[in-house]
């Protein structure tokens, strides 16, 4: 199916360090040449000197990120491909300051998971720079499974290469355009 007059002014990717969030949303931006691929890790090593168990800080760059979003989608480029882990509420306060800049907006919530014997493997191969504190990124990907946002989806990345799972989120992604069309003509 041919997305490209429905593509999705924002697809969200959310999910533990470790479950897939980066090299999958690397993957998905194959199909979105005109979109932007927006990490909110990479707004955090701006700083100079990262805090990155600083919940406010991530809070304070999380809200900088929306005005990028918006920034973006104005000059053109879509979708905004936001990944982060957005542990907690904090993507209820992203949403609501998102839908300030324009409540039209179409967005997409995709949560990636994996089990604790994978996390722990894929923790175990990241740099000494990255995050790999497996308590803390435990308890975020089973809140992945526990705490959903709306019509978010969920993978289970277990198994999967970042070019997988981007083909799931690309085929839900048709799906979601292809319920919307027919609810809109069905209302018609």
């Amino acid at each position: 199916m041919n997305m490209k007059k429905n593509i999705p002014d924002i697809i969200i990717i959310r999910g533990a360090p470790g479950s897939g969030k980066s090299q999958t949303a690397k993957s998905l931006s194959k199909f979105f040449p005109k979109g932007v691929r927006l990490e909110v890790d990479t707004i955090r090593q701006m700083v100079i000197s990262v805090d990155w168990k600083n919940q406010q800080e991530h809070i304070n760059m999380l809200q900088v990120s929306t005005g990028l979003v918006n920034d973006f989608l104005k000059l053109g480029f879509k979708p905004i491909i936001i990944i982060d882990t957005f542990s907690g509420d904090k993507i209820v306060n992203f949403l609501s300051t998102i839908y300030q800049y324009n409540k039209n907006w179409s967005i997409i919530i995709c949560g990636l998971f994996t089990t604790d014997d994978e996390l722990k493997r894929r923790l175990e191969l990241r740099s000494k720079e990255e995050f790999k504190d497996f308590a803390i990124c435990k308890k975020l990907n089973d809140d992945i499974q526990k705490i959903k946002h709306g019509d978010e989806f969920i993978i289970d990345t277990t198994g999967l290469l970042p070019e997988q799972t981007a083909d799931i989120i690309y085929t839900r992604l048709n799906e979601i355009v292809y319920d919307r069309k027919q609810q809109y003509q069905e209302s018609r």
